[in-house]
């Protein structure tokens, strides 16, 4: 069973209350993965949050026909911090493939058909998921900003 503790911790869940957690808690599984295993391919359906309850995950940007690449790494999420989260947001669908990239890997996926339950039952949770929601996606995307404006400074530095 999934600790109420870090799930209280992590950035998704952060601000909710104890019963609150619990109620999210059911809707929990732990999965075990190895260095370099995909836990989950763009395109498909999203049908699980993900936080990484211990190792990283990198998301990627596979281009078809070809083998993955660390250099297609768009981002890196530590411990404690949340992913597809298009699970929560239409279309669902996974808009990057995900891999482990520790030595090993544990994510806690949750059930987004069940959180979403829970949302439509307690509006306060559903509010504090959706503007945790909401600083994830932007501090996404400040990040994806920053990469751009570095790979293309890099890139005017040496005429690439």
């Amino acid at each position: 069973m999934v600790n109420l503790d870090f799930l209280e911790q992590s950035d998704i869940f952060k601000g909710l209350e104890n019963d609150q957690l619990e109620k999210i808690q059911k809707y929990c599984d732990v999965k075990e993965f190895r260095q370099g295993d995909k836990i989950f391919s763009e395109g498909e359906n999203a049908n699980y949050l993900c936080i990484v309850l211990d190792g990283q995950v990198d998301l990627r940007f596979d281009l078809p026909g070809h083998p993955t690449s660390e250099k297609n790494t768009i981002s890196s999420v530590p411990k404690g911090k949340t992913f597809i989260w298009s699970s929560l947001v239409p279309p669902h669908k996974i808009r990057l493939s995900s891999y482990c990239n520790s030595r090993n890997c544990k994510v806690i996926t949750v059930e987004s058909a069940g959180l979403k339950l829970l949302c439509t039952k307690d509006s306060k949770l559903g509010y504090v998921l959706m503007y945790n929601l909401a600083g994830i996606v932007g501090n996404r995307f400040y990040k994806l900003q920053d990469e751009i404006v570095n790979r293309r400074g890099y890139e005017s530095m040496f005429k690439c």
